[in-house]
């Protein structure tokens, strides 16, 4: 739907602003000169996603096509190739009898000379393995504990390597896996190896995931929320997710209904639940890696993309009003503990689950809540001597916001905390709301609860639950109680202003009709490998 409405219709006067405002920032759709407000936001945001996706795919094609290149120049070059005969040829000497003293003395100082060579020409490439042609690894440049393991023997038979090289014995890739010898994912290029024009055995080159994952840890990434990654078939990410502290290379599982229809589709965008419980716009493809395959994926929240709008377009009013219009149920009178933390006005508390927290007589002044439920909870009592209220010499709500981010989240936690905004007025909202969106929250983190017929509220918080109570006294003795969780946050009431078009979003580039949301969060993320598991 459009935000311009047919004429006979009336026309809210905010919805209207709304409209004017957003044809100033968004580009207009076709040659209508029309704002379509929601799915320009989409366009605009798919047109940045996109950027990124193909600036990271262009990235990893040069990378790969490097070290293809490069195991196949390894395979030709002709000291590997009289390395790899004298080594082989000495592993045979060796399982018969110990070779002269002399013998191993040239033997050292060929090897010192191999590991100048690797490092001058190779150091792409974490580690070189030269395997018999019975499956043996006879030699590695790095002395790993794999030296003497047989590929092709029962213990191997399991592994992609072992596996590979029973099945395709030519020159090959075999894609990330665990492999125990270095302790992380590795990827293999195996290139046979020819001694006086006779099979002879396999070159293996060895990449772990490191320079692969630098690829994605580098750069801009779109906003707080944005992040680009590879997923392979069996919907394992390939590279670490931004919002993890431990690795999520081959642990991260992605949901088979969403990873399986991108594969198909080969190209596109689509709306999911990522694995983080968050809906997102994501701009994907496929990039083919000799006979495998992997999934790029860029994407954002889409609470960061509306979240932006409103930023650019400032209109805290008109979602303050849509707040304020909100009719949340009311509730009984609830039995709260008598040991309740009180918050005075003009200062704030911190209290953990086992503890609630509470503020009386919320008139002219504002109560607000900062928590993350099941950890910790704020409530403050700015007066109208705050900044939040245009002056001041006080500014509580940054003191909060301060500590929060000092002392209670980490940065990548920051998504977790939820605000709520009390008060009978909107005097102090668009001051809060601004303190709020600079210190990193979303307009869906964002809660304001507004009833100009009150008089006053008193406020309780329980962080063990994240639930706020407002308890609302209006003219005489009226009063009554409502419950913050069930007003909408700020995100759905700039979503509805909006006219934010899922079916715009949930369409693919081809303009085909909308689809179920598929979900990352489906499945958990795998345990870690286990020891004794490898490629």
């Amino acid at each position: 739907m459009s935000l311009l409405r047919s004429p006979g219709r009336r026309v809210h006067p905010g919805a209207l602003g709304c409209a004017l405002a957003l044809a100033l920032i968004l580009p207009p759709v076709g040659n209508s000169g029309r704002a379509l407000a929601g799915q320009d936001l989409v366009v605009g945001t798919y047109e940045e996603l996109d950027r990124l996706r193909d600036e990271k795919l262009t990235q990893l094609r040069d990378y790969l096509d490097r070290v293809q290149r490069l195991a196949g120049q390894a395979a030709t070059d002709p000291v590997l190739v009289e390395y790899f005969r004298i080594r082989s040829r000495l592993a045979e000497l060796q399982a018969k009898q110990a070779p002269p003293a002399e013998a191993l003395e040239v033997i050292r100082d060929l090897d010192l000379a191999m590991r100048e060579h690797y490092l001058a020409n190779y150091q792409t490439f974490y580690d070189v393995l030269f395997v018999a042609r019975d499956g043996r690894i006879f030699r590695t440049i790095r002395g790993e504990s794999d030296v003497g393991t047989n590929l092709l023997g029962t213990q191997q038979s399991g592994t992609a390597l072992g596996r590979r090289l029973r099945e395709n014995p030519e020159a090959s890739f075999v894609d990330y896996q665990f492999y125990e010898a270095s302790g992380e994912p590795s990827a293999f290029f195996v290139e046979p190896m020819k001694v006086a024009g006779k099979p002879a055995g396999w070159l293996i080159l060895q990449c772990t995931i490191d320079k692969l994952n630098r690829i994605f840890a580098r750069g801009d990434y779109l906003g707080a929320t944005g992040e680009v990654f590879l997923v392979n078939r069996e919907r394992q990410m390939l590279t670490d997710s931004r919002f993890r502290a431990d690795t999520s290379i081959l642990r991260q599982h992605l949901s088979a209904e969403n990873i399986s229809a991108k594969f198909a589709e080969r190209r596109g965008h689509k709306i999911i639940t990522d694995y983080r419980g968050q809906r997102a716009l994501t701009s994907f493809e496929v990039c083919p890696v000799l006979d495998r395959e992997w999934l790029l994926i860029a994407k954002i929240d889409e609470d960061e993309v509306v979240t932006r709008a409103w930023r650019r377009a400032g209109f805290d009013a008109t979602l303050v009003a849509a707040a304020a219009a909100a009719k949340p149920p009311r509730l009984p009178e609830p039995a709260l503990p008598s040991d309740l933390v009180r918050v005075d006005m003009d200062e704030f508390r911190c209290v953990r689950p086992g503890a609630r927290l509470l503020t009386y007589g919320v008139s002219t002044c504002t109560a607000v809540v900062l928590g993350r439920a099941g950890h910790f909870g704020y409530l403050g009592h700015p007066s109208t001597y705050d900044r939040c209220y245009g002056e001041g010499d006080m500014d509580l709500v940054a003191q909060m916001l301060q500590r929060v981010r000092q002392f209670e989240v980490y940065p990548s936690e920051l998504r977790e905390v939820r605000a709520v905004v009390v008060a009978p007025h909107a005097n102090s909202a668009r001051g809060i709301i601004e303190r709020l969106l600079g210190a990193g929250l979303l307009l869906s983190q964002i809660t304001v609860v507004e009833d100009p017929s009150a008089r006053r509220a008193d406020v309780t918080h329980d962080p063990a639950t994240g639930h706020t109570l407002i308890h609302w006294f209006g003219t005489g003795s009226r009063d009554w109680w409502v419950d913050a969780a069930a007003v909408p946050d700020l995100g759905q009431l700039a979503q509805r202003t909006l006219e934010y078009p899922e079916a715009v979003v949930r369409a693919d580039t081809r303009g085909l009709a909308s689809a179920p949301v598929a979900a990352d969060s489906a499945a958990a993320p795998a345990p870690a490998a286990a020891a004794g598991t490898s490629p």
